[in-house]
């Protein structure tokens, strides 16, 4: 075995391409599981369709070239075993008419058709069907004349090395190598059903070393093998599929169920993402945790500016979000550039001088724009002279005194997601907690109506519609009746209610969620057009959605268009990487701010952790937006 697995060459079929780095080429072996009935075939394919499988596979013998005539016409002359197959084979054999018709099947599912077969005739039939591959079982891997005549047809080829030493699987791969056919191999222990200990994944690694695709045939029992090879690089599974495990048949029992399937192919599916990039980088959602759980350098007493910093006056305290410890060593001889009181935290501009990366005019931009501020925080972010605000609350903020004066800012509030550390859904199934939601989604008005008069024009809030689950929930239209009903129980007089879509995968308490509503642009349009109600688009939640259901973000944003009265600006990349600075994820800024040349509302640039450093990463958001939304003469000013 003389290549290194490195060098692997992926298959090509069709447009899919199986190997290293590509998703798994998922096999649903039916085999001879449909009992002779193309009506049990069919429902066979149905159910590999909805599991997710790639392809349906299916045994083509022709019994007169394979079998003794005289054992063919009286079984009962030959052993046991054949006492109980020959009668099975004839009689769950389908005719090339059928499988045709099966193959037809498959392609109006979307199914990839092909079948194994077990002669020189049966590939020829087969050959008739312009199979995209063939598959050689086991008990023909030392079949030279079949792998020869097979081979003749240019076609890729999977074969299994089951029942086989290493010598012959040698002999058969020599020989696929001289006949310059792409070909696969697929690690099989052909025991019906498999003893776990007698599996062997290990063997994987030396077939890795053909330099070809290599996959796991199992027969073994449940579906955790089958996961196992996947993290062992398997690029191709296959497992039998039956509808009942008790059917005559020599595979039912060595099978899986449709809904163990799926399981599997679910399993596959989550592996492949977990897989990564092979680089180390946080989450967001590891982020939010490393800031409540680790720890930052802090003053342990009192700091004036001039003093020289020494290592008594510096402790380590959370939450991290100032200087990481790593670094402690660095503040310790250098001169306090400011003040500090006891316990405040020392940050990254302490370290070095700050030089601002957002240099322009925000006031030049031709849009509305409104950073993100707390009660806390306005009044420092008042000197950009932003015509809009955008208060996102929290459940304590609801209980909080508002700012005691006026503002000539327009006014947008974002209702809080929490309310005494639970969930804020107002689509949840559970009554107690929708109701919980319900009465938080009012204190919101009640405090929405109390900043009103402090600010011109109607106000907008911006509320999340709930739908989450830890697991996805089988009916979502019954999670869209609920947030209709949820609604009705709230007077939104003289305030504008602007749903907003959501992530596929929200994180909250610190892990991963699924998100069930308001994902699709189709479904949120006729929501909206339902009950009369205008949106808040974010971008990053959208791209999100739209990696996830492999759809256009473009498309997305034509499609609700209409309906958009404040926009959040962020991007965003693979699944649920959200919040990232302008121009650092997928979202394609010319094609989908295009659509909005002539909007007429307002935007907020929510970049995660933007406000910190004076809002530099908000700065900088605006900054990369601003040719967008800027005339060309507009000026150069250094803010921040």
């Amino acid at each position: 075995m003389p290549e290194d697995a490195k060098n692997i060459q992926p298959l090509v079929v069709g447009s899919r391409r199986i190997g290293p780095g590509e998703p798994v080429f998922v096999i649903a072996e039916i085999g001879i599981n449909h009992q002779g009935s193309v009506e049990i075939a069919k429902r066979l394919i149905d159910a590999a369709v909805a599991a997710g499988a790639d392809a349906a596979k299916f045994q083509k013998r022709s019994l007169p070239d394979l079998y003794d005539a005289e054992l063919l016409a009286n079984p009962n002359l030959g052993e046991q075993k054949f006492q109980y197959l020959l009668p099975l084979l004839k009689e769950f054999e389908l005719s090339i008419a059928q499988l045709r018709e099966l193959q037809a099947y498959c392609a109006e599912k979307g199914i990839l058709f092909f079948a194994t077969p077990f002669d020189v005739p049966s590939s020829d039939a087969l050959t008739m069907l312009n199979v995209p591959l063939y598959k050689i079982g086991s008990p023909d891997l030392t079949n030279l004349p079949l792998l020869e005549h097979v081979a003749g047809k240019g076609k890729p080829i999977l074969m299994s090395t089951g029942m086989a030493e290493e010598s012959e699987i040698d002999i058969s791969v020599q020989l696929l190598r001289r006949l310059d056919v792409p070909f696969g191999l697929f690690h099989v222990n052909s025991t019906y059903p498999a003893p776990f200990d007698e599996i062997n994944l290990r063997f994987m690694d030396r077939l890795k070393e053909y330099g070809v695709p290599v996959g796991y045939s199992g027969h073994e029992r449940g579906i955790a093998v089958a996961l196992a090879a996947v993290g062992r690089g398997a690029a191709m599974i296959e497992r039998h599929l039956t509808l009942d495990r008790s059917l005559e048949g020599p595979d039912h029992q060595a099978s899986l169920l449709p809904d163990e399937f799926a399981q599997m192919v679910q399993g596959i599916r989550q592996i492949e993402l977990a897989f990564g990039s092979g680089q180390r980088r946080m989450t967001r959602v590891e982020v939010m945790n490393r800031e409540a759980l680790a720890k930052s350098v802090v003053a342990a007493r009192v700091i004036r500016t001039g003093e020289r910093i020494t290592r008594d006056m510096l402790a380590v305290r959370s939450p991290a979000k100032g200087l990481s410890p790593q670094r402690i060593s660095e503040l310790v001889g250098i001169t306090a550039r400011r003040g500090y009181a006891t316990g405040e935290r020392f940050i990254e501009a302490d370290l070095a001088p700050v030089v601002p990366e957002a240099t322009f005019d925000p006031r030049t931009l031709r849009i509305r724009w409104a950073p993100v501020v707390r009660f806390s925080d306005v009044e420092r972010f008042l000197s950009w002279n932003p015509p809009a605000l955008e208060f996102h609350l929290t459940d304590k903020d609801l209980e909080e005194p508002i700012p005691a004066r006026s503002f000539h800012q327009e006014l947008i509030v974002h209702a809080p997601e929490y309310r005494h550390r639970s969930l804020v859904d107002l689509a949840t199934p559970d009554a107690d907690a929708r109701r919980r939601s319900v009465e938080s989604l009012k204190r919101t008005v009640e405090k929405v109506r109390e900043l009103a008069p402090h600010f011109p024009g109607t106000p907008k809030l911006i509320v999340h519609p709930g739908g989450y689950s830890l697991t996805p929930y089988r009916n979502p239209r019954e999670l869209l009746q609920l947030l209709e009903d949820s609604l009705t129980w709230v007077n939104l007089s003289g305030i504008e209610l602007l749903l907003e879509n959501l992530p596929p995968r929200p994180w909250f308490f610190g892990g991963e969620w699924v998100q069930n509503i308001f994902l699709d642009a189709h479904e949120i349009k006729t929501f909206l057009d339902t009950h009369g109600l205008k949106m808040c688009l974010d971008t990053s939640h959208a791209q999100l959605a739209c990696n996830a259901a492999q759809t256009s973000l473009v498309e997305f944003c034509r499609i609700l268009r209409p309906y958009v009265r404040h926009l959040h600006l962020s991007d965003a990349e693979g699944l649920g990487e959200e919040g990232l600075q302008i121009g650092e994820g997928d979202v394609d800024w010319k094609a989908v701010l295009e659509i909005f040349r002539d909007y007429d509302g307002t935007i907020t640039p929510e970049v995660w952790q933007g406000h910190l450093e004076g809002g530099k990463g908000f700065l900088l958001a605006l900054k990369r937006l601003a040719p967008y939304f800027t005339p060309v003469r507009a000026a150069v000013q250094t803010w921040g």
